[in-house]
């Protein structure tokens, strides 16, 4: 399911209504994964989700996704009941199409 989020403090963050199928899905299995919309220079997460209840760490949150999306999430996640999910990456894969020997450009981290 596509996701818009932020990468901050080393984890990848996103936010969903409570009854939607995102949430739902996590509720049952934690484990996720996360890609960039540029598949020619890809990076790729595994990870489990968690979610994240603290009042204090969503204004935090929400600062951050509005200085890159623009206007103010705040609200519109306090009145829908939103939720916060944080992604702690265990493995993480990158790739260049765009490289000189795509077939060694290839990457991979674990954490």
């Amino acid at each position: 399911m596509l996701v818009w989020g932020i990468w901050w403090q080393d984890a990848f963050w996103f936010s969903t209504g409570p009854r939607t199928r995102k949430a739902k899905n996590i509720t049952a299995d934690p484990h996720c994964v996360i890609g960039t919309e540029k598949a020619d220079e890809a990076v790729i997460l595994e990870g489990a989700a968690q979610e994240i209840t603290d009042r204090a760490v969503w204004k935090q949150i929400v600062e951050v996704y509005n200085a890159k999306y623009g206007g103010d999430v705040g609200p519109m996640l306090e009145s829908s009941g939103g939720c916060i999910f944080r992604v702690q990456p265990q493995t993480a894969f990158g790739q260049d199409e765009h490289a000189a020997n795509f077939a060694e450009s290839a990457t991979r981290w674990n954490f």
